[in-house]
């Protein structure tokens, strides 16, 4: 990625429209966003390249299959930088974790975890936190209901 630059007005509405649906066409883009589908395609382009546009992901509904959502804070014993590198590592590393936001407050970390059960989110905490000596404590809400998911940010 290169370093940070500044967006114009087309640029913010780009990214607004991709936020909702990476799939639409220049073409299709060309109706909300007053550029021509070839000057959409460049720009696209170079936001993928400098690390403006990092992914684009597909949102899986649950149709897949019942799943259970954990917003779980973690308070950390040990703050030496190693150890907190350590786990965070391995928090990276598993696919469970969807989020790791480092917090203000009592708590210094919150994760956003997704599993199939209880019984996977007790094997989740039983492996990755309860025996791991850099975590002092943690406490878990579940999600009972998602009334609003997204990843998008505003462009305004």
């Amino acid at each position: 990625m290169t370093g940070i630059r500044d967006l114009d007005a087309h640029d913010r509405a780009l990214l607004h429209w991709l936020q909702r649906d990476a799939l639409r066409t220049a073409e299709d883009l060309a109706r909300d966003v007053a550029l021509s589908p070839s000057a959409i395609t460049r720009r696209v382009r170079r936001m993928r390249e400098d690390g403006t546009i990092v992914a684009d992901v597909a949102i899986v509904s649950d149709r897949v299959g019942a799943f259970l959502s954990a917003l779980v804070e973690l308070q950390l014993d040990r703050h030496a930088l190693p150890h907190v590198e350590g786990l965070l590592r391995r928090l990276d590393a598993d696919p469970r974790v969807q989020a790791i936001m480092e917090v203000t407050g009592e708590h210094d970390l919150t994760l956003m975890v997704v599993v199939a059960d209880m019984a996977a989110y007790n094997r989740f905490a039983d492996t990755m936190l309860a025996n791991d000596p850099t975590i002092r404590r943690y406490e878990t809400r579940f999600i009972k209901k998602r009334r609003k998911w997204s990843a998008a940010r505003p462009m305004d």
